[in-house]
């Protein structure tokens, strides 16, 4: 079996240098820490990891909770936070999110182990049901697969006809088929609303 794969975002190299160790100890693997939400996202996208932990106050402007965006927004990783004492104003912000868990620091190691442990397990139950649900779609022709990709990154039908050489009413005819296939609302964002909520789930 592969080891899992933990992306560290902490700006207490101490802290992190720690919880590093301790992760090897327990049989996974860990990226280079991350201090800063630019390294986060640097590191997300060129590790793959398969889960992140999220300090909220990490250097610079942006924050822990923006990286749980990010990551919530273009892929299926789970991530949970390791943070200190939080103000009530993020509350909202962290619960928005969607974290798996939310360590409060100091912490328990045994506890992290045992969530991390929980985390895997319900991403195991989570692929298979993206797996059934992808069974459950309809098959798309190469041809709309490509157009897929470019509506759910935001593309205009102009900007993706410009693109692929063709006509824009021959890309509106196949965003037609496409919506026929999916059985969407004739409404003007109606595929673009499906691509960016499937996206994940798709690979696009």
């Amino acid at each position: 079996m592969n080891q899992k794969k933990i992306l560290i975002v902490e700006d207490n190299l101490e802290l992190a240098g720690c919880l590093s160790e301790a992760l090897k100890a327990c049989g996974y693997q860990t990226c280079p820490v991350a201090r800063s939400y630019d390294e986060a996202i640097s590191y997300f996208e060129t590790y793959n990891p398969d889960l992140v932990t999220l300090d909220i106050h990490i250097e610079g402007e942006r924050t822990g909770i923006d990286v749980a965006n990010f990551i919530k927004q273009n892929s299926n990783t789970p991530f949970i936070y390791l943070s200190g004492s939080i103000d009530r104003s993020s509350i909202s912000l962290v619960k928005a999110t969607n974290p798996f868990a939310f360590l409060v620091k100091p912490y328990e190691f045994l506890s992290l182990e045992t969530t991390l442990k929980s985390v895997f397990n319900d991403s195991r139950l989570a692929i298979k049901n993206i797996q059934a649900e992808k069974k459950r779609l309809p098959k798309f022709t190469r041809m709309e697969e490509v157009i897929l990709k470019d509506v759910a990154n935001g593309l205009t039908s102009q900007k993706i006809a410009s693109k692929l050489e063709l006509s824009p009413s021959t890309i509106k005819n196949h965003r037609h088929n496409i919506c026929v296939k999916l059985k969407l609302p004739r409404t003007t964002h109606s595929l673009l609303n499906w691509a960016l909520e499937n996206k994940r789930q798709l690979k696009l």
